[in-house]
């Protein structure tokens, strides 16, 4: 993981330097003569997790007239947040303390005048692993908003910390897709000891929602620590992990094309470069919000490709493409091991789902977002919980 935290480091370190040089120009991106420089952003401290479970931010910005922190919700969609009010000191030290906040891990950023930016202390530490591009795509990087975050720790949180156990590699691979007949990319977890052994894994394929990327299950639901601690604790079977880039338009083929890309691309180049186990009984393909989507009408119009299923806050809605008669298929009981379904308990997206596959007869077990420790609505923390029940139960002989 070194080789990777040093290259998030320098991006963000860029992307950081970026930000606060177009605080400094005009918004046309361009100095001009006359125009008064804009307050520049001096580190502060980093976050601080207090005693009682609040949490201080501060950002030194002694010309700024207003400073906000832009807090992420555990409500409204992610990543949404709450634009907060900061107070300035003698020293233009600008300061807020919120909560007390339940152990999780938060998305947060600062509203200079305006202006979104990382935390100087905090664009890159321990949890707030982030690589993203500022708009633009800088070679094969896909976009993404780039949060700073903090970790409220506690035992609710235990389960995607880093803990002192064994850890896989990620790996930001790329292939070649014969459907956007563009290279793309997807980051791969290998488990604890790929690389010391000869024995083939099984794969859980697992897609992000809209607005994200394949770096979301990987920076924002931190997949791989949870994998890291399932495994270690015995709950889970070692896996490979592939988290693909889901989005299809920016790539020039349209959404019901992705199936194409998984089936025809991914999973090829997946098989081909990994020690991988063979078959559908083998592969797994899991999905939040749009991902659940995709994952639903890869699975109901190829049956038997995967024969565990994740559906994390998503419905299906027919269409010409995935009509509600592919739930008719019989193939798809037999050949389906698991069809998972959860949402979290603030939301309400995913909920009538159990009721059309109910109407056709469709084997499924859905679990609540209560009953796994989700707390929220549509955020990557509900998300993480997902994660956590559905991986222990896929791939048992």
């Amino acid at each position: 993981m070194s080789t990777l935290k040093n290259k998030i480091g320098i991006t963000l370190s860029l992307i950081v330097c970026a930000m606060l040089a177009l605080v400094a120009l005009g918004s046309s991106g361009m100095a001009a003569a006359t125009a008064p420089a804009k307050p520049m952003a001096i580190s502060a401290s980093a976050p601080t997790v207090n005693p009682n479970q609040t949490v201080t931010f501060s950002l030194k910005a002694p010309q700024a007239t207003k400073v906000q922190l832009y807090f992420q919700n555990q409500v409204g969609p992610s990543p949404r947040a709450d634009a907060m009010d900061m107070t300035k000191d003698a020293n233009g030290v600008w300061s807020i303390t919120i909560g007390p906040l339940a152990p999780d891990m938060y998305g947060y950023d600062f509203i200079l005048d305006g202006v979104n930016i990382l935390d100087p202390t905090n664009a890159y530490s321990g949890p707030g692993t982030v690589r993203a591009v500022w708009g633009g795509n800088a070679g094969a990087w896909s976009d993404v908003n780039a949060w700073s975050y903090v970790t409220v720790p506690g035992p609710e949180a235990d389960f995607f910390a880093d803990a002192a156990v064994p850890h896989g590699a990620v790996a930001t691979v790329r292939y070649y897709s014969n459907v956007a007949q563009k290279e793309r990319i997807m980051e791969v977890y290998t488990p604890p000891g790929y690389g010391k052994d000869n024995r083939v894994y099984p794969v859980l394929y697992i897609l992000h929602g809209a607005g994200g990327n394949e770096t979301d299950w990987i920076i924002n639901m931190r997949a791989n620590f949870i994998l890291d601690n399932l495994i270690a604790q015995g709950k889970a079977v070692p896996m490979i992990l592939v988290s693909p880039n889901a989005n299809t338009t920016a790539d020039g083929f349209p959404s019901t094309a992705f199936p194409d890309e998984l089936l025809g691309n991914i999973v090829p180049y997946i098989e081909e470069n990994y020690r991988t186990a063979p078959g559908g009984n083998n592969r797994a393909l899991a999905g939040l919000s749009m991902g659940g989507s995709r994952t639903m009408q890869t699975v109901f119009s190829h049956p038997g490709e995967f024969a565990y299923v994740g559906v994390f806050s998503m419905g299906f809605t027919p269409s010409t493409a995935f009509p509600v008669t592919l739930l008719d298929n019989p193939a798809l009981n037999k050949l389906t091991k698991l069809l998972w379904l959860t949402h979290g308990p603030q939301e309400t997206l995913g909920s009538t789902l159990p009721a059309l596959l109910d109407a056709h007869y469709v084997n499924y077990t859905y679990v609540p977002g209560a009953d796994i420790g989700a707390t929220g609505g549509h955020v990557w923390g509900t998300w993480r919980h997902a994660l956590n029940a559905f991986a222990p139960l896929l791939f048992k002989k």
